[in-house]
Protein backbone atom coordinates (compact mmCIF):
# COMPACT_ATOMS: atom_id res chain seq x y z
CA UNK A 1 0.00 0.00 0.00
CA UNK A 2 1.05 3.30 -0.87
CA UNK A 3 0.67 6.53 1.41
CA UNK A 4 1.05 10.48 0.48
CA UNK A 5 3.57 12.96 2.10
CA UNK A 6 1.53 15.75 2.35
CA UNK A 7 -1.37 15.57 4.41
CA UNK A 8 -1.51 19.15 5.63
CA UNK A 9 -4.23 21.25 3.93
CA UNK A 10 -7.52 20.46 6.05
CA UNK A 11 -10.59 20.44 3.40
CA UNK A 12 -13.18 21.76 6.15
CA UNK A 13 -16.48 20.45 5.00
CA UNK A 14 -18.27 17.08 5.55
CA UNK A 15 -20.00 16.75 1.88
CA UNK A 16 -18.87 18.00 -1.14
CA UNK A 17 -22.71 18.81 -2.51
CA UNK A 18 -21.85 22.07 -4.74
CA UNK A 19 -18.98 24.07 -6.82
CA UNK A 20 -20.37 27.08 -4.71
CA UNK A 21 -19.09 26.04 -1.64
CA UNK A 22 -15.74 25.61 -2.37
CA UNK A 23 -13.08 28.61 -1.54
CA UNK A 24 -9.77 29.23 -4.20
CA UNK A 25 -7.98 27.57 -1.33
CA UNK A 26 -10.43 23.95 -1.53
CA UNK A 27 -10.24 24.30 -4.91
CA UNK A 28 -6.81 24.15 -4.81
CA UNK A 29 -6.06 21.92 -2.15
CA UNK A 30 -8.19 19.37 -3.98
CA UNK A 31 -6.28 19.78 -7.44
CA UNK A 32 -2.99 19.55 -5.82
CA UNK A 33 -4.05 16.18 -3.90
CA UNK A 34 -4.95 14.69 -7.35
CA UNK A 35 -2.02 15.99 -8.80
CA UNK A 36 -0.04 13.58 -6.22
CA UNK A 37 -2.24 11.07 -7.04
CA UNK A 38 -1.33 11.17 -10.38
CA UNK A 39 2.44 11.69 -9.78
CA UNK A 40 2.32 8.31 -7.10
CA UNK A 41 0.36 6.53 -9.69
CA UNK A 42 -3.45 5.36 -10.12
CA UNK A 43 -3.07 2.08 -11.87
CA UNK A 44 -3.66 -0.84 -10.35
CA UNK A 45 -0.40 -1.21 -9.72
CA UNK A 46 -0.67 2.00 -6.89
CA UNK A 47 -3.08 1.32 -4.27
CA UNK A 48 -3.45 3.42 -1.14
CA UNK A 49 -4.76 2.51 2.41
CA UNK A 50 -6.61 5.73 2.78
CA UNK A 51 -10.11 4.48 2.90
CA UNK A 52 -9.44 1.05 4.65
CA UNK A 53 -12.06 0.14 6.88
CA UNK A 54 -14.65 2.57 4.71
CA UNK A 55 -17.20 1.34 3.23
CA UNK A 56 -17.93 3.37 0.12
CA UNK A 57 -21.93 3.08 -1.73
CA UNK A 58 -22.19 3.85 -4.81
CA UNK A 59 -25.66 4.63 -5.44
CA UNK A 60 -27.16 6.04 -9.22
CA UNK A 61 -30.40 6.26 -9.39
CA UNK A 62 -29.88 7.97 -12.73
CA UNK A 63 -27.53 6.28 -15.90
CA UNK A 64 -23.93 7.15 -16.10
CA UNK A 65 -20.99 4.97 -17.89
CA UNK A 66 -17.56 7.28 -16.62
CA UNK A 67 -18.66 9.00 -13.68
CA UNK A 68 -20.40 5.76 -11.87
CA UNK A 69 -16.58 3.77 -12.95
CA UNK A 70 -14.52 6.71 -12.13
CA UNK A 71 -16.24 6.92 -8.73
CA UNK A 72 -16.34 3.18 -8.19
CA UNK A 73 -12.38 2.87 -9.32
CA UNK A 74 -11.33 5.46 -7.16
CA UNK A 75 -13.09 4.03 -4.01
CA UNK A 76 -11.01 0.77 -4.55
CA UNK A 77 -7.67 2.45 -5.38
CA UNK A 78 -7.97 4.32 -1.94
CA UNK A 79 -8.78 0.93 -0.33
CA UNK A 80 -12.26 0.92 0.44
CA UNK A 81 -15.21 -1.90 0.36
CA UNK A 82 -17.27 -0.47 -2.33
CA UNK A 83 -21.40 -1.62 -2.42
CA UNK A 84 -22.78 -0.88 -5.96
CA UNK A 85 -26.72 0.02 -5.54
CA UNK A 86 -28.51 -0.24 -8.54
CA UNK A 87 -32.12 1.76 -7.98
CA UNK A 88 -34.02 -0.35 -10.81
CA UNK A 89 -33.12 -3.56 -8.54
CA UNK A 90 -34.11 -2.40 -5.39
CA UNK A 91 -36.82 -2.30 -3.08
CA UNK A 92 -37.64 1.44 -4.54
CA UNK A 93 -38.93 -0.17 -7.19
CA UNK A 94 -41.35 -1.99 -4.74
CA UNK A 95 -42.27 1.25 -3.55
CA UNK A 96 -39.59 2.01 -0.59
CA UNK A 97 -38.92 5.99 -0.19
CA UNK A 98 -36.06 6.74 -0.90
CA UNK A 99 -35.12 8.13 3.03
CA UNK A 100 -36.25 4.44 4.00
CA UNK A 101 -33.27 3.27 1.44
CA UNK A 102 -30.92 5.31 2.80
CA UNK A 103 -31.52 4.30 6.36
CA UNK A 104 -31.62 0.91 5.54
CA UNK A 105 -28.26 1.15 3.94
CA UNK A 106 -26.79 3.42 6.32
CA UNK A 107 -27.63 0.64 8.93
CA UNK A 108 -25.14 -1.89 7.14
CA UNK A 109 -22.50 0.11 8.17
CA UNK A 110 -21.40 2.58 5.37
CA UNK A 111 -19.60 5.92 5.78
CA UNK A 112 -19.40 7.24 2.07
CA UNK A 113 -22.55 7.79 -0.03
CA UNK A 114 -21.73 8.50 -4.14
CA UNK A 115 -25.04 9.77 -5.47
CA UNK A 116 -26.79 10.78 -8.92
CA UNK A 117 -30.40 11.45 -9.01
CA UNK A 118 -32.16 12.78 -11.71
CA UNK A 119 -34.05 15.75 -9.16
CA UNK A 120 -32.32 18.48 -8.35
CA UNK A 121 -31.63 18.82 -4.31
CA UNK A 122 -31.88 14.54 -3.88
CA UNK A 123 -28.50 14.52 -2.59
CA UNK A 124 -28.55 17.05 -0.13
CA UNK A 125 -31.71 16.13 0.96
CA UNK A 126 -30.17 12.47 1.67
CA UNK A 127 -27.31 14.14 3.60
CA UNK A 128 -30.03 15.82 6.08
CA UNK A 129 -31.30 11.94 7.19
CA UNK A 130 -27.68 10.50 7.51
CA UNK A 131 -24.47 10.42 9.19
CA UNK A 132 -22.30 9.73 6.54
CA UNK A 133 -20.35 12.15 4.19
CA UNK A 134 -22.04 12.76 0.66
CA UNK A 135 -20.63 13.23 -2.64
CA UNK A 136 -22.44 14.49 -5.22
CA UNK A 137 -22.13 12.48 -8.16
CA UNK A 138 -24.76 14.99 -10.34
CA UNK A 139 -28.24 15.53 -9.65
CA UNK A 140 -30.96 16.66 -12.35
CA UNK A 141 -29.93 20.21 -13.29
CA UNK A 142 -28.09 21.63 -10.60
CA UNK A 143 -24.56 20.54 -10.09
CA UNK A 144 -22.02 18.12 -10.69
CA UNK A 145 -18.94 19.67 -8.43
CA UNK A 146 -16.64 16.79 -8.89
CA UNK A 147 -17.07 16.85 -12.96
CA UNK A 148 -15.95 20.75 -12.66
CA UNK A 149 -13.16 19.93 -10.50
CA UNK A 150 -11.69 17.83 -13.28
CA UNK A 151 -12.53 20.52 -15.70
CA UNK A 152 -10.36 22.60 -13.62
CA UNK A 153 -7.85 20.28 -12.98
CA UNK A 154 -7.26 19.67 -16.57
CA UNK A 155 -6.92 23.43 -17.37
CA UNK A 156 -4.57 24.25 -13.97
CA UNK A 157 -2.32 21.08 -16.14
CA UNK A 158 -2.53 23.07 -19.15
CA UNK A 159 -2.24 26.84 -18.68
CA UNK A 160 -0.79 26.53 -14.80
CA UNK A 161 -3.22 29.48 -13.70
CA UNK A 162 -6.64 30.59 -14.54
CA UNK A 163 -6.24 34.07 -13.24
CA UNK A 164 -7.39 36.37 -16.31
CA UNK A 165 -8.01 33.22 -18.79
CA UNK A 166 -10.76 33.56 -21.05
CA UNK A 167 -13.35 30.21 -20.92
CA UNK A 168 -15.88 29.62 -23.34
CA UNK A 169 -18.64 27.01 -22.72
CA UNK A 170 -20.65 26.06 -26.02
CA UNK A 171 -24.02 24.13 -25.86
CA UNK A 172 -27.06 22.94 -23.76
CA UNK A 173 -26.12 25.59 -21.04
CA UNK A 174 -29.80 25.50 -19.93
CA UNK A 175 -30.17 22.07 -19.19
CA UNK A 176 -26.23 21.39 -17.76
CA UNK A 177 -25.14 20.70 -14.27
CA UNK A 178 -21.61 20.39 -15.85
CA UNK A 179 -21.79 23.99 -16.98
CA UNK A 180 -23.04 25.79 -13.80
CA UNK A 181 -20.65 23.60 -11.55
CA UNK A 182 -17.74 24.41 -13.91
CA UNK A 183 -18.79 28.24 -14.18
CA UNK A 184 -18.76 28.77 -10.51
CA UNK A 185 -15.04 27.11 -10.21
CA UNK A 186 -13.49 29.06 -13.13
CA UNK A 187 -14.80 32.36 -11.62
CA UNK A 188 -13.66 31.58 -8.17
CA UNK A 189 -10.21 30.76 -9.79
CA UNK A 190 -10.51 34.46 -11.16
CA UNK A 191 -11.04 33.07 -14.85
CA UNK A 192 -13.32 34.92 -17.58
CA UNK A 193 -16.49 32.81 -18.26
CA UNK A 194 -18.51 33.12 -21.92
CA UNK A 195 -21.49 31.12 -22.64
CA UNK A 196 -22.20 30.24 -26.51
CA UNK A 197 -25.29 28.87 -26.95
CA UNK A 198 -29.05 29.42 -29.09
CA UNK A 199 -31.04 31.55 -27.29
CA UNK A 200 -33.48 28.52 -26.23
CA UNK A 201 -30.22 26.77 -24.76
CA UNK A 202 -29.48 29.44 -22.14
CA UNK A 203 -30.52 29.95 -19.09
CA UNK A 204 -33.51 31.92 -18.69
CA UNK A 205 -32.04 34.86 -16.21
CA UNK A 206 -28.27 34.30 -16.41
CA UNK A 207 -27.17 38.14 -15.24
CA UNK A 208 -25.93 37.20 -12.39
CA UNK A 209 -23.70 34.85 -13.71
CA UNK A 210 -21.45 37.34 -14.46
CA UNK A 211 -20.55 35.55 -18.06
CA UNK A 212 -19.47 37.29 -21.30
CA UNK A 213 -22.25 36.10 -23.45
CA UNK A 214 -20.66 35.24 -27.20
CA UNK A 215 -23.18 35.24 -30.74
CA UNK A 216 -21.34 32.73 -32.83
CA UNK A 217 -18.50 30.38 -32.25
CA UNK A 218 -16.46 32.62 -34.38
CA UNK A 219 -16.63 35.21 -32.00
CA UNK A 220 -16.19 32.34 -29.46
CA UNK A 221 -12.99 31.24 -30.76
CA UNK A 222 -11.33 34.61 -31.41
CA UNK A 223 -12.35 35.85 -27.28
CA UNK A 224 -11.42 32.24 -25.81
CA UNK A 225 -8.27 30.58 -24.46
CA UNK A 226 -10.73 27.27 -24.04
CA UNK A 227 -13.92 25.66 -25.05
CA UNK A 228 -15.67 23.26 -22.81
CA UNK A 229 -18.09 22.11 -25.11
CA UNK A 230 -20.96 20.16 -23.81
CA UNK A 231 -23.06 17.51 -25.02
CA UNK A 232 -26.26 18.46 -27.50
CA UNK A 233 -28.85 15.95 -25.46
CA UNK A 234 -30.81 14.71 -28.19
CA UNK A 235 -34.19 14.30 -26.36
CA UNK A 236 -34.19 18.12 -26.42
CA UNK A 237 -35.13 18.20 -30.38
CA UNK A 238 -38.36 16.68 -29.23
CA UNK A 239 -39.46 19.55 -26.97
CA UNK A 240 -38.68 21.77 -30.34
CA UNK A 241 -35.57 24.12 -28.87
CA UNK A 242 -33.78 23.51 -31.46
CA UNK A 243 -34.53 23.26 -35.32
CA UNK A 244 -32.38 20.36 -36.28
CA UNK A 245 -28.99 18.66 -35.48
CA UNK A 246 -27.75 19.97 -38.73
CA UNK A 247 -28.17 23.37 -38.13
CA UNK A 248 -26.57 23.54 -34.61
CA UNK A 249 -23.98 21.93 -35.89
CA UNK A 250 -23.60 24.43 -38.76
CA UNK A 251 -23.56 27.41 -36.36
CA UNK A 252 -22.35 26.26 -33.04
CA UNK A 253 -20.30 23.06 -34.21
CA UNK A 254 -16.74 23.26 -33.77
CA UNK A 255 -14.79 22.36 -36.62
CA UNK A 256 -11.06 22.11 -37.52
CA UNK A 257 -11.26 25.16 -39.22
CA UNK A 258 -11.77 26.68 -36.23
CA UNK A 259 -8.32 24.82 -34.83
CA UNK A 260 -6.62 26.48 -37.50
CA UNK A 261 -7.49 29.68 -37.44
CA UNK A 262 -6.30 29.39 -33.41
CA UNK A 263 -3.72 26.80 -33.35
CA UNK A 264 -3.56 26.74 -29.43
CA UNK A 265 -7.06 27.05 -28.54
CA UNK A 266 -7.94 24.43 -25.80
CA UNK A 267 -10.45 21.82 -26.66
CA UNK A 268 -12.89 19.60 -23.85
CA UNK A 269 -15.89 17.97 -23.41
CA UNK A 270 -17.15 16.07 -20.39
CA UNK A 271 -18.69 13.08 -23.01
CA UNK A 272 -20.53 11.27 -24.07
CA UNK A 273 -19.26 13.10 -27.47
CA UNK A 274 -21.95 13.86 -30.64
CA UNK A 275 -19.29 13.88 -33.82
CA UNK A 276 -20.66 15.95 -35.88
CA UNK A 277 -23.11 17.72 -34.11
CA UNK A 278 -21.21 19.84 -31.31
CA UNK A 279 -18.02 18.41 -32.15
CA UNK A 280 -16.47 17.17 -35.45
CA UNK A 281 -14.52 13.78 -34.96
CA UNK A 282 -10.83 15.02 -36.15
CA UNK A 283 -11.15 18.26 -33.68
CA UNK A 284 -12.17 15.66 -30.46
CA UNK A 285 -8.56 13.59 -31.39
CA UNK A 286 -6.29 16.71 -32.34
CA UNK A 287 -3.48 17.76 -30.29
CA UNK A 288 -5.09 20.37 -28.92
CA UNK A 289 -7.69 17.89 -27.55
CA UNK A 290 -7.79 17.26 -23.68
CA UNK A 291 -10.73 15.19 -23.56
CA UNK A 292 -9.27 12.02 -22.61
CA UNK A 293 -7.25 13.60 -20.33
CA UNK A 294 -10.17 14.50 -18.38
CA UNK A 295 -11.19 10.86 -18.11
CA UNK A 296 -8.25 10.40 -16.54
CA UNK A 297 -7.98 13.48 -13.86
CA UNK A 298 -11.83 12.59 -13.18
CA UNK A 299 -9.97 9.32 -11.33
CA UNK A 300 -7.47 11.62 -9.56
CA UNK A 301 -10.14 14.34 -8.49
CA UNK A 302 -12.75 11.92 -7.07
CA UNK A 303 -9.95 10.17 -5.33
CA UNK A 304 -8.37 13.77 -3.57
CA UNK A 305 -12.12 14.47 -2.76
CA UNK A 306 -12.79 10.79 -0.93
CA UNK A 307 -9.38 11.30 0.99
CA UNK A 308 -9.80 14.72 1.70
CA UNK A 309 -13.65 13.76 3.31
CA UNK A 310 -11.33 10.56 4.89
CA UNK A 311 -9.24 12.75 6.79
CA UNK A 312 -12.09 14.66 8.53
CA UNK A 313 -13.20 11.15 9.78
CA UNK A 314 -9.88 10.80 11.53
CA UNK A 315 -9.80 14.35 12.79
CA UNK A 316 -13.36 13.72 14.91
Amino acid sequence: MLSLNSMTNIFPHKHLLSSSQLSRSDILTITSRANEFISNGISAAHRYDLLRGKTVVSAFFEGSTRTKLSFELAARRLGADVLSFTASASSLSKGESLIDTLNTIDAMGVDIWLVRHSHSGAVELMSNFSHCAFLNAGDGQHQHPTQGLLDILTMLQHFGELDGKNICIVGDILHSRVARSTATLLQTLGANVGFLAPGTLLPHDYSHWNITLLKTIDAAVEWADGLNILRIQRERMEGGLLPSLEEYSQFYGVKMIHLQSKPNLLIMHPGPVNYGVEIDHDVAHATQSLIQKQVTNGVAIRMAVMALLAENFDRK
